[in-house]
């Protein structure tokens, strides 16, 4: 079968281009032959997902915005690089217009729309792109793992929402807040499937790091999607119970040459696979990214996280379903320094990745009823 996933392209995303990685790659364990749809969204494209406040941003912000993207073309080259290397788009060029992806709706027998937080109204600019309602009835619809990123929907948006899941062959979530979601809107059970790149396993993950200078000798990393002054104060206090330096993923060039902490290093542009190699040789991980979570678990590494408003629902479910609760920092504090007990994830994730393949599997067979 052909099939092209729809999913976050051209991210500078660590959790967007490795989940991506993941599912194109187990579609292609399943003996499909599979593409990456190379559609970018406008509005994600014109930066406008990163703050709610973009429209009233003053001329100093606007000219912020375009000066990192300056300071980090090494970054949007390694992230080009890494997506060329290891997976197939189509087309060369990237599709820009929802008029346009009427060329992907002819060209595969599916179209799986997820992982990541492709159903989120608020980085998509309520794009049903996602939703695939451009696919005709002669291509069938899957879900895998998708996430809406909130817990509730506006009228107008969950109306339009919910005549496009009854189309699909196959409806997945990622987590608790999106199952109730989806099966409120269409009144069937859905599952919760295990996001993509847990359905590889460290070994496979291994293969594909690149080793970073900033990762010899024994470190704390700490790699956050939002600014967090709480959770890097909790980081200093680990560094000075464990001696450990701490690694920063992030900042920018001019913040590495005028950092002055000999205990603090800035790894500035690191490309997704030497993201992987820091977090596989860290002693410890402190985050409040859902994946720097979900690969601190793979790699069964000591981590700590921060709930951040846009990762709670994901980081909820997954550190409650395995047990590992104990590890969330609040109010700048946790149990800091034990081993992460990793006893209830070594039963339940072998056992939800399991599932997870095969709902994907029977998805992708030539029928699959709706219902």
């Amino acid at each position: 079968m052909k099939v092209g996933i729809l999913t976050f392209p051209n991210s500078t995303s660590y959790g967007a281009a490795l989940q991506m990685y993941a599912l194109y790659h187990t579609v292609k364990k399943l003996g499909h032959d599979a593409e990456i749809i190379n559609y970018h969204n406008p509005y994600m494209k014109a930066g406008k997902h990163m703050t709610k406040a973009y429209a009233k941003r003053s001329l100093r912000d606007r000219v912020r915005f375009r000066a990192r993207a300056v300071l980090h073309r090494r970054l949007e080259k390694n992230f080009r690089d890494f997506e060329k290397q290891n997976t197939k788009l189509f087309p060369a060029r990237p599709i820009t217009h929802k008029a346009q992806l009427s060329l992907a709706d002819t060209r595969y027998d599916a179209i799986i729309c997820g992982s990541d937080q492709v159903w989120n109204p608020r980085i998509t600019d309520s794009d049903l792109s996602y939703f695939l309602d451009f696919c005709s009835e002669n291509t069938k619809r899957i879900a895998y793992a998708p996430s809406f990123g909130v817990d509730s929907l506006d009228d107008a948006f969950a109306s339009s929402v919910a005549g496009e899941l009854h189309r699909f062959a196959a409806l997945s979530v990622r987590e608790r807040a999106g199952q109730i979601l989806a099966e409120e809107m269409t009144g069937r059970s859905v599952p919760i499937v295990a996001d993509p790149s847990m359905l590889l396993d460290a070994g496979e993950w291994s293969g594909q790091e690149q080793e970073h200078p900033m990762g010899r000798g024994k470190y704390i990393l700490y790699y956050t999607v939002r600014t967090s002054p709480s959770l890097f104060s909790y980081c200093r206090v680990l560094s000075e119970k464990t001696g450990l330096k701490i690694v920063v993923i992030g900042g920018n060039p001019l913040k590495k040459m005028r950092n002055r902490d000999p205990r603090v290093q800035y790894a500035v542009d690191v490309s997704p696979a030497e993201w992987l190699y820091l977090i596989h040789h860290a002693q410890y991980v402190v985050t409040n990214s859902f994946h720097g979570t979900a690969f601190s678990i793979i790699y069964r590494k000591n981590f700590y996280v921060e709930f951040s408003s846009d990762t709670n629902s994901r980081l909820t479910h997954i550190t409650e379903m395995l047990g590992l609760q104990d590890r969330v920092v609040k109010n700048g504090m946790c149990d800091d320094g034990s081993p992460c007990d990793y006893s209830m994830a070594e039963d339940k994730l072998p056992a939800l990745c399991a599932e997870s393949m095969r709902y994907l599997e029977n998805a992708l067979r030539e029928e699959v009823s709706h219902g």
